[in-house]
């Protein structure tokens, strides 16, 4: 019985002891990995912030001003151009195409669209019945 004991009681001290091996290198590891994406995470808001800063210096009114003057020649705008919607035209309705007036009219696929289904999407269908790829 001593004999068992003595036997097993080394392996299990070495199987630890390779264990806390392998363990403590593992852990150094994941720790230096852990330090190189904290100083990304560092330089990576470093950058955000000298890009707002150029931002805010490329979007200063002053600056903008000086640029509009220097490349663009706009002009202020003059009360008589100016309108409500109420005074705009409407619009006339475009004539449609058939293929009576015109040889080269659009060929149309009539459609119907099915109910929705139980994912909450209606699905094109031919007349046919078929569905639309």
């Amino acid at each position: 019985m001593i004999r068992r004991s003595t036997i097993f009681t080394p392996l299990v001290a070495i199987a630890l002891g390779f264990g806390l091996f392998r363990l403590t290198y593992e852990v150094q590891t994941l720790e230096g990995e852990l330090a190189r994406v904290n100083r990304a995470v560092v330089a990576e808001r470093e950058a955000a912030h000298v890009l707002r800063a150029e931002w805010s210096y490329l979007n200063e009114p002053t600056r903008l001003e000086a640029l509009t003057k220097k490349h663009l020649s706009l002009r202020a705008t003059q009360d008589g151009r100016i309108r409500t919607v109420a005074e705009i035209p409407a619009r006339p309705d475009a004539p449609i195409a058939t293929a009576a007036n015109s040889a080269t009219a659009p060929t149309t696929v009539a459609a119907n669209v099915t109910p929705a289904s139980s994912w909450g999407e209606a699905r094109p269908t031919l007349t046919a019945g078929k569905p639309l790829p």
